[in-house]
């Protein structure tokens, strides 16, 4: 009897309304994703959203990460259907937080056993 074992992609698919993404979350480019998430959230840290430039350049590192994220051009296409900053670094962080359940879930084994006691017979 053979071994039988399906093997996962690396793409997961990601839906923000009806427009339509993909992550690699292969070892390098995952590794790159944190790398990238992580200085986001610590520049993000450092800004003041009361002043002008802090949006400004807040507006650009959002756009960085999501277009090395989900491709070329997406943070455009999330803007434009949803054009304020705030919400749109959220769905970031949203996204994000939903990968790393995504690839948790894929490192679980699809079938877990139950474990079922017997009952015990009174003697």
């Amino acid at each position: 009897m053979a071994i039988k074992v399906s093997l996962e992609s690396t793409v997961v698919p990601v839906e923000l309304g009806d427009l339509k993404f993909e992550i690699d979350v292969a070892d390098e480019k995952y590794e790159k994703i944190v790398k990238d998430f992580n200085g986001f959230l610590e520049k993000i840290g450092e800004l003041d959203e009361g002043k002008a430039e802090d949006v400004a350049q807040l507006k650009v590192i959002v756009e960085d990460i999501y277009d090395q994220l989900l491709g070329e051009g997406a943070y455009e296409q999330i803007y434009a259907k949803m054009p304020n900053i705030a919400f749109v670094a959220g769905v970031l962080v949203n996204v994000v937080a939903q990968l790393a359940k995504e690839i948790e879930n894929r490192m679980m084994p699809t079938a877990k056993k139950k474990f079922v006691p017997k009952k015990q017979v009174k003697k």
